[in-house]
């Protein structure tokens, strides 16, 4: 059974329906959360520009902050190992104890594979790739106010 989508996720996609609103979700306002100091230089400085991009596409919400500290994470740590490799080459030579070379894959090359993969998923979480923004229609923003998007979104004029 796939999982239950926002209703703000559905109220973008056109999808939404009366019937299938959850009276009880909570409804929070968007910001930018504050950067986590243990994030390394480089995931502080894509905190930063990822929670503006967010924040102007109005999806990001303090309950979102851990999310986006995990997805920062896995990109510099994405960077890092990919520098490692861009430097170094994906093989290193390996002597063994009894003299022999062998060519292996260096432990970088699996560490950029797997944060690449916990990247993706979480970039499309935040509906920061092209498939998943396609799956979103923008609003347009009439007003700044949440009470004028609601009392237009409940009149169709969206």
């Amino acid at each position: 059974m796939p999982s239950r989508l926002p209703t703000e996720i559905k109220k973008q996609r056109g999808t939404l329906r009366k019937d299938r609103v959850n009276p009880n979700e909570p409804v929070l306002p968007s910001v930018v959360p504050a950067v986590p100091t243990w994030l390394s230089e480089d995931g502080q400085k894509t905190f930063l520009e990822l929670g503006e991009l967010l924040h102007d596409m109005s999806v990001l919400t303090n309950a979102d902050a851990l999310a986006l500290e995990l997805l920062c994470d896995a990109y510099s740590e994405y960077k890092a190992a990919k520098q490692v490799v861009n430097e170094l080459g994906v093989t290193d030579v390996q002597i063994s104890r009894e003299g022999n070379a062998k060519t292996v894959i260096r432990p970088e090359v699996q560490i950029a594979n797997q944060s690449f993969v916990r990247v993706f998923q979480l970039l499309k979480e935040f509906g920061l790739t092209p498939s998943s923004r396609a799956k979103v229609n923008s609003i347009e923003k009439q007003a700044n106010t949440p009470d004028i998007k609601i009392e237009n979104f409940f009149n169709n004029d969206e």
